[in-house]
């Protein structure tokens, strides 16, 4: 996790089915943004994430799965933003990753649900 936060993006190339998107989650729980490969759980976190960014630089979450030049695109875009924008990106995906999945947040959805 200390190295995460001291990078300028994680990149996730994954072409295994992912049930969830960890390495993009703990990346992003990092204040690191991550840019991810779209499918399986990878894809779900990337939205959650998406959601949470100045919509100009949604598109900078994920990128179409096996596709080298979409992910030369744009990590090339994503590193030539502003480092303070980029900083920006990744707080915005470290609350999106705890509002969403962290252990506490999680726990809480299900106390909630009223089962019988």
């Amino acid at each position: 996790m200390h190295l995460l936060s001291a990078v300028d993006a994680a990149v996730v190339p994954s072409i295994f089915p992912e049930a969830f998107g960890m390495v993009a989650a703990e990346a992003a729980a990092a204040g690191c943004p991550p840019l991810v490969a779209r499918h399986s759980g990878l894809a779900e976190v990337a939205e959650g994430i998406a959601a949470a960014y100045p919509p100009a630089h949604r598109d900078l979450v994920s990128f179409a799965n096996g596709d080298a030049g979409d992910l030369t695109a744009k990590l090339r875009e994503l590193l030539g933003l502003d480092p303070a924008v980029r900083a920006e990106l990744g707080e915005a995906a470290r609350r999106a990753v705890v509002e969403r999945w962290s252990w506490s947040s999680v726990s809480e959805r299900l106390l909630s649900l009223h089962l019988p």
